[in-house]
């Protein structure tokens, strides 16, 4: 078997956000996990790929639409 790069991103706050971050997050490449506790969300996106450059690809393309999220 071959290099596995991976990524993490991890993030907290509002429930309803971390629903909508977690439909986001439901591609290819993606694991996403969400938790409650405390009425507080807490969401883990773990994204992988066997090639670097598209690993860094994926993870902006996320970036990106979670953040277009946050911003609305």
């Amino acid at each position: 078997m071959g290099e596995m790069h991976h990524a993490t991103i991890e993030w907290q706050g509002d429930v309803a956000l971390a629903t909508t971050f977690l439909a986001a997050a439901s591609r290819p490449n993606c694991k996403a996990e969400m938790s409650e506790e405390g009425g507080v969300a807490k969401l883990e996106i773990t994204v992988s790929n066997s090639d670097l450059q598209t690993l860094r690809d994926i993870v902006d393309e996320l970036l990106i639409a979670l953040a277009d999220i946050e911003e609305k």
